[in-house]
């Protein structure tokens, strides 16, 4: 999720049931930009002040994994691209792009994952 959208009033209800959820799917090591956790590694965009920082980052036996959560954005280039860049980090290590979907975001998230061809696994937050 982006800078802006972190700022939203029910960030922090996303970010705890999203936390709960990787927990539940056996992950460890579990990064996170919520107060309670130690900050993932943020990523640089070559040739640009522009940085991402993945929601949440864990690990299980196979490798590591990016979490977002989606949120409908005016800015839909900076989100492709972030998703992007997560997918491929990802790839490299043997782990998975993980996008978790809030109740009312699934057809926006889909969609952009679809036309932009964004290697991710979609997951429906409870």
């Amino acid at each position: 999720m982006l800078q802006t959208s972190r700022a939203n009033k029910n960030f922090n209800q996303l970010m705890d049931s999203a936390i709960r959820k990787v927990k539940r799917k056996g992950f460890d090591d579990i990064r996170s930009v919520s107060k309670d956790y130690d900050s993932p590694v943020p990523f640089k965009k070559k040739d640009s002040e522009i940085q991402f920082t993945p929601d949440i980052t864990a690990k299980n036996r196979r490798g590591k994994h990016y979490f977002e959560i989606a949120q409908k954005t005016d800015d839909v280039n900076q989100i492709v691209s972030k998703w992007k860049l997560l997918s491929t980090m990802a790839d490299l290590k043997n782990g998975q792009l993980n996008i978790l979907i809030p109740f009312g975001q699934n057809k926006f998230t889909e969609q952009l994952v679809h036309e932009h061809d964004i290697k991710a696994n979609l997951i429906k937050m409870d």
